[in-house]
């Protein structure tokens, strides 16, 4: 009954629309009566009308076939997909629905076929059942009876339907999670493929939204390793974007986790074809010669391992290298090619300045290239505009530490003892300014008289308010600092000599926080007297027990290139993040740099990852770590925080012992018992 009254509502409605359509087209064929055909002839005109689109007439014919009482089943499965699609079409959703659900109530394999998946969720899709949609995704998901063919269909139409709905990281998590289920690589390659034209039907707009989806971690599997390629594709054409596009494209073709990667390949020889393979000018200005040498051959160590692995990879680096220690270098740095736009280094700052000084042969080269430091800071000029850096900050180095004391340590109230010359002050006021917004407070600031060592020790006591009658009265316990943990921007040398004093002046509860020259030095150390340092902390770049560290290690092995280390590393990550950098355009600008920056930062590190803002300021990740014997260890901060508690509890004792002993004397003495008169 509910079917008849179905059918009847159906007949009216379109009955009405097929005079409406005769009367207001002429040229439309008419709709003939349904009444008068025989049920095979009327078939015939459904099937007619279905096949020419005339999606009214289709809907009204195969309504009215579901009438007939001699109607072959075996036809049924025909005619509720072609009245769902027809109604479909004419945006009766609700009556495709309908037509769907009787006949999933006769054949509950229909729910199977990918035809009517495909026609059920257009219907819900019309009929903005977002939440029945979604369920139905997790039973497709989870069914074991819908075969293969039906989920590829069920998936492809799930991540159109996201897209366009604007959830454009629902729409490829959807294809992932269906072509992870795929019964083996031929099915997973047919997707794949399928998706891979459904994206050529897309316009550059559409590619590049969708691309925003994809990140650093998901870009090799499918379907996001084919977004990316998609995107690199249509930036081809610009010249001033090849070189960048071209290495994403080459990755993806090489490297990505695709089943079939053939339509990559084939489509990245015919670009390359057709633009050339770009190949990368990269300078080093680096002392070759001279008393940092050592520093300079170390960095060409790593970047040449670089140079090597990106050749094997396709990756074509014209690396020059201008010894910044030898008269004249400025000019030839100058005078480079134009294809060479990115230069590394200088390393050391007088060098640095001669790229800006007016009367340098140098002058004009941070207009025409783009130079990436190896300095903790570029003096006056803007990093992420004039220049960038590519080495450890200050700031990096005093925001480590104050991120320990006070995040970690839970110690908030510092001291800074710092010499009185330019690199102590310097650091004295970086870390009194980083500080604050850390959440840490300044409660001492002390200097030092770097060559006077009689005065070291009469400074740290006025650091830490030590009476001025201290060594007359040494049983005398001192009061507490006001502060947990003291910065000392000084060399490792001078802090093997400055620690004993706090001791001196009971301040072994202290944490010390050192510079990255001490962790430099710890390097090389041997014989290290850990008593004063198990409270000791400094920042570095290198760690050997990292992960990038050990692939490092493992690839200079590898080619018999000896050990590594921090200069080492600085020259291989340079290298490698400059190949993926790309060549810049003649008509490059800062704003073009900081793009491509955020582009490539994203990379494994050997040494503590960098990373840069929108701005072009780097900054870094750096480890912490603890004088130990044979030099360094990483910081263990459980271990620290307990190191603090034992020391406190001994302090606390010895105060202990001291007022029992303080009230002890000051008692009367007790009466002789052999005096006590007798009892009367």
């Amino acid at each position: 009954m509910k079917q008849s009254a179905y059918i009847a509502k159906i007949l009216a409605c379109l009955a009405l629309v097929a005079v409406f359509a005769w009367g207001c087209a002429p040229r439309t064929q008419p709709v003939k009566s349904a009444d008068l055909l025989s049920t095979p002839n009327l078939l015939v005109e459904a099937d007619a009308a279905w096949q020419a689109k005339r999606w009214e007439a289709a809907e009204l014919y195969y309504a009215a076939a579901l009438e007939r009482q001699d109607l072959v089943r075996s036809e049924m499965p025909t005619i509720y997909a072609r009245l769902a699609e027809s109604a479909s079409a004419n945006g009766h959703y609700h009556q495709a629905r309908i037509a769907l659900e009787q006949w999933a109530n006769e054949d509950a394999k229909a729910l199977e076929r990918a035809d009517w998946e495909r026609l059920y969720l257009d219907a819900m899709a019309g009929l903005a059942k977002t939440e029945r949609l979604r369920n139905h995704l997790q039973w497709v998901l989870d069914s074991t009876n819908v075969p293969w063919a039906t989920k590829q269909e069920v998936a492809l139409w799930y991540g159109e339907y996201f897209r366009t709905h604007e959830d454009y990281p629902g729409s490829l998590d959807v294809l992932a999670k269906f072509h992870a289920q795929a019964p083996d690589d031929r099915d997973r390659a047919l997707l794949e493929n399928d998706y891979q034209q459904r994206l050529l039907g897309l316009d550059d707009g559409a590619v590049d939204t969708l691309a925003k989806a994809v990140t650093p971690a998901d870009q090799w599997r499918f379907p996001y390793a084919l977004v990316a390629f998609e995107r690199g594709v249509r930036k081809a054409s610009d010249p001033e974007a090849w070189a960048a596009s071209w290495r994403t494209l080459r990755d993806l073709a090489a490297n990505s986790e695709l089943v079939d990667r053939v339509p990559l390949e084939t489509r990245l020889a015919e670009l390359e074809a057709r633009y050339g393979l770009p190949t990368i000018g990269l300078a080093l200005v680096l002392p070759v010669t001279g008393p940092y040498a050592k520093v300079g051959v170390k960095i060409l160590r790593g970047a040449g391992l670089a140079q090597w692995r990106l050749a094997q990879e396709g990756v074509n680096v014209d690396l020059r290298v201008i010894n910044s220690e030898a008269p004249g270098w400025e000019t030839r740095l100058a005078e480079l090619p134009g294809h060479f736009t990115v230069v590394g280094g200088p390393l050391r700052v007088d060098a640095f300045k001669r790229l800006y000084e007016p009367d340098s042969p140098a002058a004009g080269v941070l207009e025409h290239r783009a130079v990436f430091a190896f300095l903790s800071s570029l003096g006056d000029l803007s990093e992420g505009k004039d220049a960038w850096r590519f080495f450890t900050s200050r700031n990096d180095e005093v925001r480590s530490l104050v991120s320990l004391a006070v995040d970690k340590l839970g110690i908030t109230d510092l001291a800074v003892f710092y010499p009185e010359e330019k690199f102590g002050r310097t650091m004295a006021q970086t870390f009194y300014s980083e500080a604050a917004p850390l959440g840490g407070r300044i409660k001492g600031m002390q200097s030092y008289p770097p060559q006077d060592l009689k005065q070291w020790s009469k400074r740290v006591g006025r650091l830490l308010n030590v009476p001025a009658d201290f060594s007359d009265n040494k049983d005398v316990p001192l009061p507490l600092p006001d502060f947990g943990a003291v910065f000392i921007p000084d060399g490792w040398r001078q802090a093997q000599t400055l620690l004993p004093n706090f001791f001196f002046y009971e301040g072994e509860q202290l944490v010390f926080l050192g510079p990255g020259l001490w962790s430099r030095a710890l390097d090389d150390a041997k014989n290290v007297d850990e008593h004063y340092y198990r409270l000791a902390v400094c920042p570095g770049a290198w760690w050997d027990g990292s992960d990038g560290g050990k692939a490092l290690q493992s690839a200079l092995t590898e080619e018999g290139l000896g050990q590594a280390d921090f200069w080492v590393a600085l020259g291989y990550d340079f290298l490698r993040f400059a190949g993926k950098f790309g060549a810049l355009p003649a008509s490059w600008d800062s704003d073009l740099v900081n793009k491509r920056i955020r582009k490539v930062q994203d990379m494994d590190f050997s040494m503590a990852p960098m990373t840069w803002d929108d701005h072009g300021t780097a900054s870094q990740n750096l480890y912490l770590f603890t004088p130990v014997s044979n030099g360094k260890q990483i910081v263990d901060t459980e271990r620290i925080a307990a190191r603090i508690a034992k020391a406190q509890a001994r302090r606390e004792r010895r105060m202990e012992n001291y007022e029992k002993r303080i009230e002890a004397e000051s008692r009367p003495p007790s009466a002789n018992p052999d005096d006590t008169p007798p009892a009367p």
